[in-house]
């Protein structure tokens, strides 16, 4: 058994806060390093295995048993002013409590390997808030759409038992390749995470047809697996154009395509205040001029 080199004993302040982000703030050290460790076991809280997403409450005893004082620290990298000045203009709704960005694609939420920028260097770069903004949920690098973040840690407690409690409704649209036989109906493949098999459900409504080809989509899942609506898609027939990671097209006039035509829409919850907060954000430039070169409109 590894020898714990260091316990970290959570206090009232810093309770409610997701595992692996305590850790890398803590640490400064890189969130992939974090949850890495935490598979292998390498950090336990309680003496036991946790998962990254778990949310430390006080009095909670995080055990490392590596030392990682002498890691490279966990680098931020200052964002130019045009990426700047898109990141102002991306912001659709805000309160005291938390704000929605039209999150562009291309762009990581957080940093990776190889990453030259990402969303999270940049609202840390930027002086737009008193804090630093808490991110409540996730978007793929290349998905465009809805992104939340809390402004203070109650906040961001109130969001993560909505999505733990299924209390936000969230709709995206897609351009596919192929056509359902049905109008409207439900994909409810099981879905590999962790090395097990999930179930996971996703409800889905034609819009348009739009050619022979192509077809554009809603999608509202009612669970929240990893890649869900992508593989969703794909097995039962009807690929996300552009998602070259899970299909391949066989077509020339898609294979280059670089845009995954996959767009967080809109999202409907109750805030602290128990108030209905409904907002939309609108499509991308991509999915516009696709149906321009398609004259699909």
């Amino acid at each position: 058994m590894a020898k714990h080199t260091l316990s970290l004993i959570i206090k009232e302040n810093e309770s409610d806060t997701r595992l692996d982000r305590y850790l890398v703030n803590s640490l400064n050290v890189p969130q992939s390093l974090i949850q890495k460790d935490l598979r292998k076991g390498f950090i336990k809280v309680n003496d036991k295995k946790s998962l990254a997403k778990y949310r430390i409450q006080v009095g909670d005893i995080i055990q490392l048993s590596k030392d990682y004082s002498e890691i490279k620290p966990k680098q931020t990298i200052e964002p130019n002013k045009k990426d700047l000045d898109r990141l102002k203009k991306s912001i659709i709704f805000s309160d005291i409590n938390f704000f929605i960005i039209n999150k562009w694609n291309k762009i990581a939420v957080q940093g990776g390997s190889g990453l030259k920028t990402n969303l999270d260097d940049m609202l840390y770069h930027s002086n737009l808030f008193d804090s630093r903004p808490l991110l409540v949920h996730r978007l793929d690098r290349d998905t465009s759409g809805i992104l939340i973040f809390a402004l203070n840690r109650q906040s961001a407690k109130h969001f993560s038992d909505l999505f733990s409690n299924r209390e936000i409704n969230k709709t995206y649209e897609a351009i596919i390749i192929g056509c359902p036989n049905d109008n409207e109906g439900v994909m409810n493949n099981d879905i590999e995470e962790d090395d097990q098999r999930h179930s996971a459900e996703t409800k889905y409504k034609v819009i348009k047809r739009l050619s022979e080809d192509l077809t554009h989509i809603e999608l509202t899942p009612t669970t929240g697996r990893k890649h869900q609506l992508r593989i969703h898609c794909k097995l039962n027939g009807f690929p996300i154009l552009g998602d070259n990671k899970y299909y391949l097209p066989v077509s020339k006039v898609y294979k280059n395509e670089n845009n995954l035509f996959l767009h967080a829409k809109k999202i409907e919850f109750k805030d602290s205040d128990d108030e209905l907060v409904n907002v939309e954000a609108n499509l991308p430039n991509h999915f516009f001029n696709y149906i321009w070169l398609f004259n699909l409109d």
